[in-house]
């Protein structure tokens, strides 16, 4: 049997971290998850703990992070459009989470596991691009034994979005129809939320890789998405 490990998770209210959140809890080698964010989730499980922190104080995530916690999942994100300026969006996507992922280091983890973005890159000339690239490259630094970066293309949440995004509803079925034909793990391929977040979950609890840094880019995650999440 596989060493039991703790988890904390940061943004499990998000499309994607509700789902990493749910694989989570239904894996045998999970003792226990902390979930942190800005208010207490309503999910009710016997390894689930809620705690809310805020975002702007590392020493605030640190305290909510148990010593034993030997894993930390980051699903924090916005978009430039939510938060409502560049400054906003970078507060978010960049600040907190490097603070996150400080205070997880502080506290004894010792492997980091981030969703990203396709395309990320800290000298893209795009901002959003950009700033998805200065996080990647700030986590480097923090000497994690694996930090593991899943960088996703278009996220096809399957219309669970709180938000309106008329454009993107109207672009995603033909999208789906596309990439039916040309091939559905291309790189540029819509992948849905739950695909992302299964293959999160098992690269953040995969023991049998020991590269530091391991990107994984979007037509990977398609494949590492298949099939059961429970370990097993």
């Amino acid at each position: 049997m596989t060493d039991r490990k703790n988890v904390v998770i940061a943004g499990a209210s998000g499309i994607v971290g509700a789902r990493a959140l749910r694989h989570l809890l239904s894996r045998d080698d999970v003792a226990g998850v902390i979930a942190l964010g800005r208010r207490l989730l309503p999910e009710r499980h016997e390894k689930l703990a809620s705690r809310i922190v805020d975002w702007g104080s590392e020493s605030a995530i640190a305290s909510a992070i148990p010593d034993s916690t030997a894993v930390a999942v980051c699903c924090l994100g916005t978009t430039l459009k939510q938060a409502g300026s560049k400054a906003a969006f970078q507060a978010v996507d960049h600040d907190a989470i490097v603070a996150f992922a400080t205070a997880a280091r502080e506290k004894g983890a010792e492997r980091f596991a981030l969703v990203s973005s396709l395309g990320a890159d800290r000298r893209a000339r795009n901002f959003y691009l950009r700033t998805k690239g200065e996080t990647e490259e700030a986590l480097t630094q923090l000497n994690f034994a694996q930090l593991i970066v899943v960088r996703p293309s278009f996220i096809d949440d399957q219309g669970m979005r709180r938000e309106s995004r008329p454009l993107e509803r109207l672009m995603l079925p033909v999208a789906r129809v596309i990439f039916s034909v040309i091939g559905k793990t291309s790189r540029y391929a819509p992948i849905s939320a739950d695909v992302i977040a299964k293959a999160l979950v098992r690269l953040a609890l995969d023991d049998t890789t020991t590269d530091r840094v391991r990107i994984v880019e979007s037509e990977q995650l398609h494949q590492l998405g298949i099939g059961p999440a429970r370990a097993g």
